[in-house]
Order: structure tokens, then sequence, then C-alpha cells
């Protein structure tokens, strides 16, 4: 609804600390030019902006419409005739350009380009492929994007959240690949949020989260381009935060956690070795806890008679049970990883180096811990960060288990291991089950699962994936 003349200006010229105001006189009325301090780039307001102004003064502009009509001003600029279009303009660092008393106004996008710069991210480190990361900036994240996707079909559906911080979303999605209920859905999960304000992409990640899970995360993230491209040529989805450098993409599938992306810049072999490695580590960080304590608590006869002398004459001064015992050297670890992650850097490897050799051998000289229990704690702890999004995750779950291989033992470890197998199977995220390809079994899709093939073999797109066209090359170039 267009206000009274005049109001929209005066509420503007009101903001208060930051405001920046500039009058140039031209043969016509006063042209204003406002803009937010911090939000633009001085450079382009004085240089795309007040020159171009003041190039065309001795113009007769009379109005808004002839600013926009008279005036390049060489980036983008459109006319706003409403106060909650101008309001949402110089917040997010666009110029506007008033001329006289009129009502309406010419919004230029003067916004900064300030922050950190395009680097590796540090949660994905390569030794082969690209290094780019994404960063704070939505502009330069979409590019990032766009000079690899190179086609029409690449589309974005822009969106705000947020009462008070109005944070800007992307959705990304090739529109032949990504079928549109998952698009569809997405949106409309995103236009639902009613919340104060966005100001990461974890918490657009909460509402885009399956309800039924709690503990399993859903939604696949990452800072790497390469790997959000890869995910959108299969038919998944994504979406950009603005001030977030990390991309969430929908749907997920557990296996892309065991999937490195330096396993597609290397042979089909390496890579495979490395998943069954991740797995294996994961695994084992997982369940050694646990059947430690419940070997030793219950089933002592299954340890081959040698190992079991030595693990008893390891243990047999240690004043705890085994099921304290690996409690208490699980969270000593758990406390030194927390400590490590928010320490100074500087102090940070020093102290979790001194934690975990000189306290963990103090404690097993002083007759406090045994040798094997804190050698499995350290394995189970280092293990975990083969597959690094799920660390907390999986720490959660070990000690779960332990907790009930220590109370109902072996058979107690297999019962509940059955129901976190049943539970997850039972989960997908926009209609992709969560274990897929393995539950269900699409045989198709494991080529890329697990044991890694040339991608020359790779001839379909993932079924599990919902989407459009599930052809990814000719037929005629399998090998």
């Amino acid at each position: 609804m267009k206000l009274d003349k005049d109001t929209s200006k005066k509420k503007l010229l009101s903001f208060g600390n930051g405001l920046r105001l500039r009058t140039i006189k031209t043969a016509g009325k006063p042209v204003d030019i406002l803009s937010l301090d911090a939000m633009v780039s001085d450079k382009t307001v004085s240089d795309c902006v007040i020159e171009s102004v003041v190039r065309a003064a001795d113009q007769k502009i009379t109005s808004a419409q002839e600013v926009f009509d008279k005036i390049a001003f060489g980036v983008g600029a459109e006319i706003c005739v409403t106060y909650e279009q101008m309001l949402k303009k110089f917040l997010n660092g666009n110029s506007l350009i008033f001329c006289g008393d009129e009502n309406t106004c010419v919004a230029v996008d003067t916004r900064t380009t300030e922050g950190r710069s395009i680097a590796q991210p540090p949660t994905s480190n390569v030794t082969k492929g690209p290094r780019e990361g994404f960063v704070e900036s939505m502009q330069q994240n979409v590019t990032l994007l766009r000079k690899r996707i190179k086609t029409v079909d690449f589309k974005i559906e822009n969106l705000n959240v947020g009462r008070y911080t109005d944070t800007m979303i992307s959705v990304c999605y090739i529109n032949s690949i990504a079928a549109r209920t998952t698009v569809d859905m997405v949106l409309q999960k995103i236009r639902a949020i009613d919340i104060d304000g966005i100001v990461d992409s974890s918490y657009i990640a909460s509402f885009l989260d399956n309800p039924k899970c709690s503990v399993f995360k859903m939604v696949g993230s990452t800072e790497k381009p390469d790997v959000v491209v890869s995910r959108l040529l299969e038919g998944r989805v994504a979406i950009i935060v603005d001030g977030s450098p990390i991309v969430l993409t929908v749907p997920y599938m557990f296996v892309e956690d065991i999937q490195s992306p330096e396993d597609y810049y290397d042979a089909p072999v390496i890579a495979s070795m490395g998943r069954f490695l991740r797995i294996f580590s994961a695994l084992a960080s997982l369940l050694l806890p646990a059947l430690y304590v419940t070997f030793q608590l219950y089933n002592y006869h299954i340890i081959p008679a040698k190992f079991l002398i030595t693990i008893l004459s390891s243990t047999d001064p240690i004043p705890f049970t085994p099921f304290t015992e690996m409690i208490v050297v699980l969270v000593l670890f758990d406390i030194l990883r927390e400590a490590n992650a928010r320490m100074p850097s500087i102090a940070g490897l020093s102290l979790s180096i001194i934690g975990a050799v000189v306290l963990g051998d103090a404690a097993v000289r002083a007759g406090l811990l045994s040798a094997p229990a804190v050698m499995i704690g350290a394995l189970s702890s280092v293990g975990l960060y083969t597959i690094p999004d799920n660390t907390l995750l999986f720490t959660l779950l070990r000690l779960i288990l332990v907790f009930i291989g220590g109370i109902m033992g072996l058979h107690g470890m297999i019962l509940s291991i059955m129901f976190l197998l049943s539970y997850v199977i039972s989960l997908e995220t926009f209609g992709t089950p969560y274990l897929a390809p393995f539950a269900p079994n699409i045989l198709s899709d494991r080529k890329d699962a697990i044991m890694k093939k040339k991608l020359t073999d790779q001839i379909k797109r993932p079924l599990a994936i919902k989407q459009d066209n599930v052809t990814r090359q000719e037929e005629s170039n399998e090998q």
C-alpha cells in the first residue's frame, strides 16, 4: 500500500546512527541519496551513484522515474514505491535515491563485498581436487555454483526468513533433474518458518529435519562447492543461507558421510579402500569399549587364554570395575576433545597432547586406570573422526552401548543393535530412505556407495533420490 506523501522518506531520515545523506542540486528537483554506514561499499556509492547523479545534474530531473530512466548507474537499480520495499533494500545495503519530496525512490545495489576471502575450508581439507570453500557471503557462494553449472536449468529461488534478521535464503536446484515435489516441499517448509531470526544454516536444518528423528541428522551439509554441484547433479536441492559458509543439501543418505570429496579424484580401488577403512574404524570405535566391558564382566570365556591373562594382570590392581573404568576413560577423552575444540589454537595442540599422553600415562602408572582401557578409549576416540560429521552422534551411541553392555551383557548389546538398526531403517527424508541403497536394496546405486565403480560405469543417477531424469550419461559410454 502506498503511503502518504513524504512519509517513507521521513521515516528513513529518522533512522538514526549510521544514516548517510547526500543532497545534490540538479536542473530539476534536488536529489537525496540515502545509504547505511557499514552496509554499503563507499567506492560503489561514490563511483556509481554520486558521480552518476552529478554528471546528470544539468538535466531536468523531476521524478524518481526520470532518475531511473536518464541516469546509468552501472549496477542493479529498481524503483520502490512502498516503505516496506524501501526499508528492505536499505537494510540490505542498497542506496536509495529520492527526487524532491516524491514518495517513490530508486534503489541501487551498493552492498559491500567485504568479508572472508575464498579459501580451503577448515572442515574439508583435501590433497586432490578443488580447494575453494564457501564463505559467509551469499553472492559469492551462488557465484561459486554458477561458474560450475553453466545451464539455464540451474534455478535459484530466494526467500527471506526471520522477523528481525530478514535473512535471505536461496534454494538451488537443476530444474530438469530435481523432482518438483522435493523442491516444493523444501520451499513449503522454509516459508512456514516463523522465528525471530536465522543466524546460521543450522537453524534451517532443524526445520528441514524429519520430526520422527531427534538424534540422527537428516540434512546434508558441506563447505565445498564441488560437493554441492555433484549432489545437485544427482537430483538434490541445495539451501544457501546468507551469513553461513555451510550449505545444506536434501535429501540426505547416511552413505554421504562415508564418502570423501577426494574419493572422486582418486582411482576407484583407492577410494573404495578408504571408505572401507572409515566404516571399519567407525564400527570399531562404536563397539570396542562396550565389547571390552562385556567380555570382562560376562563373556570372558570368549577371550583367548593368553590375551585374558594379560588383561587380568593389567586390571587386577585397578580399584574400579571394568564398567566404571571404561566410563571414566571415555568421559575423560570426551572432556579433552571438547577442551581442545574450544582452546586457543596456540595452546590447543600442546594441551591436548599433555592431556592425552601425560595424564593417561600418569593414570596407568598410579594404578587408577589400566593400560588396555586407556588404549581402547584412545583408539575409539580417534576412530570416530574418520566420519567427522557424526562424531558427537557416535560418542553418544558409544556411551549407551557401554551402559547396556555393562548391565545386560552381550545379549543386551545384540538386542540394542538390532533395535537401533530397525529404527534407522525406518527413517527417510524427502522420500529417500536413510540407509539407501542397502535398506532398501538398490543394486544400481551401489556403484557409488561403498565400493566405488569407474565413472564410465555409473550410467544412472541414484534411484533412491526422487528425480525427473535418471540418465547420467549415454549407454554407449559404458566400458
